[in-house]
């Protein structure tokens, strides 16, 4: 029996076809008290003629915007009052519409999921009003470059099909959208023969299939005709485009045209892809990054059912484009050349396992890979691709290379800075660039490293906290240990409080540093080694530094927890920081600060960070500046390790399907030496006692502000208030979404949220909108905030508030990884117990006292703005 078979056995999931011929998938997963009810059509960008492109996106957006019995926000509403959140996503050849909730809550989303399919009234002044907010959508997406580049790749490799257009419609093509075109797709294409409804979650497969034979049985069928558009009837040969653009780093991409997915070669293309780019051992991370030529490299075979695409995509410095490109071309001939062994496979193989067990984790990874895969012909087909991809060998990977990655068919597209020099004038002076000179080969990983013996004193029991298990090592560093029955994979970490709060502005971005360099090499792996000992047992070691904590994390199939351990205490304790490393892990930073800079969402809420608490840790960036981080050396890096790490205030935390005991055992054993000592606090930081406004002018299509106002500490009662203050005003049902987005027709992206620190914190605004906007933007801001200090928020938002903040509490409880990071959060924050406590904390909040918190907080003279100032119209 496959991984996947002991995780989602056939006989687990019932299908039903209705009479109208509409698929029900139903299967009970009770490790969480959540359900997912998805929702996949069989309709997408590649069933849109080309005088409505975008239609089906459009289409998605006016789904949830009422029905002749759900006005216009009672549809999201009655789903957050449920405790859950739905979203809906389009692409090439399907659309699918998915709530996760409580499992308390399955009848009413299912209700409002059934309405919304049959009975969507697509009102032409909504219409109106939402193509606005999709034009600032299509807008935010032109100013993300790796997103442009990737669609731009699309363009260029073909000539005739669809997947060339820009998927979401440009503007004037909006504009001409009318209702009689909507209505005709929907009533087309929304059609229960041409549908799949999967539900997964703690519900009785028999109870679920009965309510939605209930709602959905009724629903007419008509035949649906999908007519996916012209062919390629030529090889597209070696093409180029390059351009340039107010972006600080260069995306690279590489493309070949490649079969669909029910082709037989698409397994071992896939394969491919995780050989080349999957994890820190992978080949082109190897040849590229690691050699400073690139800060990132990603590789993977994209096939929307009619075609596919295999594209390799790197982000690099100007000046390394042309040995980055070079790099990259020299793997891709290497594979064709059979270089790709069977060890490479093995590592592969291992990461496939994991990253397949990691998407059935939880009720809605499993639902989406249900409908997936029976709206291709069946959910069975999944599995039996699985098992296709363990069992591709060395010699199919050469020959699928050959056969469809060759180097007369790519396309190469560059969009690099304003001003950089491009790869060559036309594909003639690309191509002998890339062929130029041929690149060293990598050097092989040598032998896997033995664990040592385990030895030393175990844990200690301490005590059990709500289902968690307390103990302690001998160096009295606490172990937490919670166990998930049938949970396929072990999440677990060391967390130690400190780094970024003890940093001096000179040497920002240290922790940052040091954390990731420590993957560089042990005393007892080189990094090479590292990265394919983790892999081999499917996990890739995280290492990470926030504000107020670092860790470093990993998550594998449980059986190889101990083996993990082992490896996460070596680079933990024993990293050797060698030069190389350390220079390679200076650039990914460096480009990271590059990347930060064009986030359209990062940039405003970092610039209005640093506005708000000059010359504290909390308004810097973990990741530093240029300059700290040009200026740390090898020994900074030794000597904050020593200062940090050995005699710390750190925890060590597990999840999975482990008994207590035994974990705790070994991470004890492992993390031997590592030393207690009591966490050093930082003072609170003084808020701004006037308004502040920092701006940065950018040739972006889109205006982003953000707006801080005080907020409330980690010891603050009113961090609850805070929260469903949040969830009155934000997302889906938000009085902010409602009004800004919904009414206004200002944004796409509305956000409000907390951010609650341990010494204090801040309450976020933010909206991204056309710069001729931006003055409305600001007002409505302002004006909503006003509204919760001058009006009391009524009794029923607050219910619906403080039922999704439990909801989405439970819907956290399904994911290792979120639960992993909860129960460290909490112990850092010296307090376990909140954990459970958080219904009744929540229970505590009144709508008076969310007003007192609000008329505190919310002084609009007290603000400080971030902006990222897009170019004006003309």
């Amino acid at each position: 029996m496959s991984g996947l078979h002991a995780i989602l056995p056939p006989d687990s999931v019932r299908r039903c076809v209705l009479p109208n011929g509409l698929t029900v998938l139903a299967r009970r997963d009770a490790s969480a008290p959540v359900v997912s009810i998805v929702t996949w059509v069989g309709a997408g960008y590649f069933d849109e003629p080309d005088d409505v492109v975008g239609i089906a996106h459009v289409l998605e957006h006016m789904y949830f915007k009422g029905t002749p019995t759900r006005g216009v926000g009672e549809i999201a509403r009655a789903t957050k009052a449920a405790g859950g959140y739905l979203n809906a996503g389009t692409i090439y050849d399907h659309t699918h519409y998915y709530t996760v909730l409580p499992s308390s809550g399955f009848t009413q989303g299912l209700d409002v999921q059934a309405d919304a399919y049959a009975h969507s009234v697509i009102d032409a002044g909504e219409l109106a009003r939402e193509l606005e907010v999709i034009i600032e959508e299509t807008k935010r997406k032109a100013d993300t470059p790796a997103a442009l580049a990737v669609e731009t790749l699309f363009e260029v490799l073909h000539d005739r099909h669809r997947i060339r257009r820009w998927r979401m419609g440009r503007e004037h093509e909006l504009r001409a959208l009318t209702r009689d075109q909507l209505v005709g797709f929907y009533r087309h294409y929304y059609r229960p023969s041409n549908t799949v409804l999967a539900i997964v979650g703690d519900v009785d497969p028999d109870v679920a299939i009965a309510e939605a034979t209930r709602r959905y049985g009724a629903i007419a069928d008509a035949p649906v005709t999908r007519v996916p558009g012209p062919e390629e009837t030529a090889p597209p040969g070696f093409r180029v485009r390059e351009w340039e653009g107010d972006i600080a780093q260069a995306e690279l991409l590489l493309g070949w045209r490649t079969p669909p997915t029910a082709h037989a070669d698409t397994p071992a293309l896939d394969v491919l892809a995780t050989v080349l780019a999957g994890g820190r051992a992978s080949r082109l991370v190897r040849a590229a990054r690691d050699r400073r030529l690139v800060s990132s490299v990603s590789a993977y075979d994209y096939t929307p059912t009619a075609l596919g695409v295999f594209v390799v995509h790197a982000g690099a410095r100007p000046a390394d484009l042309p040995a980055a490109a070079r790099a990259l071309w020299d793997q891709m001939r290497r594979v064709r050349e059979g270089e790709v062994t069977e060890a490479e496979l093995a590592r592969a193989r291992c990461l496939l396992e994991a990253q397949w067990l990691r998407r059935l984790e939880s009720a809605d990874g499993q639902a989406n890979f249900l409908g997936a895969w029976e709206l291709a012909g069946g959910w069975e087909r999944g599995i039996a691709y699985y098992e296709a991809l363990l069992a591709v060998d060395a010699a199919r990977i050469a020959e699928v290379a050959r056969r469809w990655l060759g180097a007369e068919e790519a396309s190469v597209v560059c969009y690099r800075p304003r001003g950089s020099r491009p790869l060559g004038d036309g594909p003639g002076a690309v191509r002998a660039l890339l062929e130029a000179e041929r690149p060293a080969a990598i050097e092989p990983t040598g032998a896997p490293v033995a664990a040592p013996a385990l030895i030393g004193a175990g844990a200690r029991l301490e005590r059990v906290v709500d289902d968690v298990h307390v103990f302690r090592t001998a160096g009295d560093v606490p172990v937490l240990v919670k166990r998930r029955p049938g949970a396929a994979l072990a999440h677990f970490g060391c967390f130690i409080d400190g780094g970024g709060t003890e940093e001096r502005e000179a040497d920002g971005g240290v922790t940052t540093l040091m954390a990731r360099a420590a993957l560089r090499g042990t005393v007892h792996r080189s990094a090479s080694r590292l990265a394919e000992d983790a892999e081999r047992l499917g996990g890739v070691p995280g290492a990470s530094s926030g504000t107020e904590t670092m860790q470093w994390t990993m998550g594998v199939p449980a059986r190889h927890f101990a083996a993990a351990a082992e490896l996460v205490a070596d680079l933990v304790l024993a990293p050797t920081f060698p030069a190389d490393g350390v220079e390679a892990e200076r650039a990914v930073a460096k480009a990271a600060l590059a990347q930060l800079r064009d986030d359209m969402y990062r940039q405003p809420i970092r610039l209005a960070g640093a506005a708000a608490w000059p010359g504290h840790p909390y308004g810097r960036s973990t990741l530093g500046s240029e300059s700290s981080i040009a200026a740390l050396t090898r020994e900074d890096l030794v000597r904050w390790h020593a200062r940090q790490v050995p005699e710390s205030a750190a925890v060590l935390v597990a999840v999975g399907d482990l008994d207590p005991q035994e974990a705790a055992d070994v991470l004890a054993k492992r993390f031997a030496a590592l030393r207690a000592r009591a966490p050093r606090r930082v003072a609170p930081p003084d808020w701004p006692a006037a308004a502040q406004v920092e701006v940065e002018e950018r040739d972006k299509a889109q205006t982003a502000l953000a707006i801080l106002f005080p907020g409330p500490a980690q010891d603050d009662p009113l961090r609850f208030d805070a929260e469903l203050i949040a969830g009155v005003a934000s997302g889906l049902g938000g009085r902010f979404f409602e009004e800004l987005r919904d009414r206004q027709s200002l944004a796409y992206t509305v956000h409000v949220r907390p951010f609650v620190r341990r010494a204090g914190g801040a309450f976020a605004a933010y909206i991204a909108t056309s710069p001729a906007k931006e003055a409305q933007a600001r007002e409505g801001l302002l004006r909503e905030f006003a509204r919760l200090v001058e009006e009391e928020i009524t009794d029923a938002e607050l219910r619906q508030a403080r039922t999704f903040a439990i909801g989405s509490w439970q819907i956290r409880q399904s994911s290792g990884a979120a639960v992993l990071g909860e129960i460290a959060d909490a112990w850092m924050h010296d307090d376990l117990g909140a954990i459970a406590r958080y219904p009744a904390d929540l229970a505590s909040v009144t709508t008076a006292r969310m007003r007192e918190a609000a008329a505190r907080w919310f002084d609009p003279a007290r603000r400080i703005e971030g902006i990222v100032r897009g170019r004006t119209a003309g």
